[in-house]
């Protein structure tokens, strides 16, 4: 989830890993499906939790 949220590509990151793009676009979609996400966008503010509701204001 790293590599994504630093905008890497799927072939950029089987690179890196020394594993096949094939591998993973597999795990790339098991991570979308646990986090209940069909982006790349939406994983990495699920991930960053940046998609939470702001808290309610507190009363002094």
């Amino acid at each position: 989830m790293d590599l994504i949220a630093r905008g890497r590509t799927n072939a950029e990151i089987a690179r890196d890993l020394v594993i096949s793009e094939f591998t993973v676009k597999n795990h790339v979609n098991r991570i979308f499906a646990k986090l209940a996400v069909a982006t790349r966008g939406a994983a990495i503010a699920r991930w960053l939790r940046t998609d939470d509701p702001p808290p309610p204001p507190t009363d002094p």
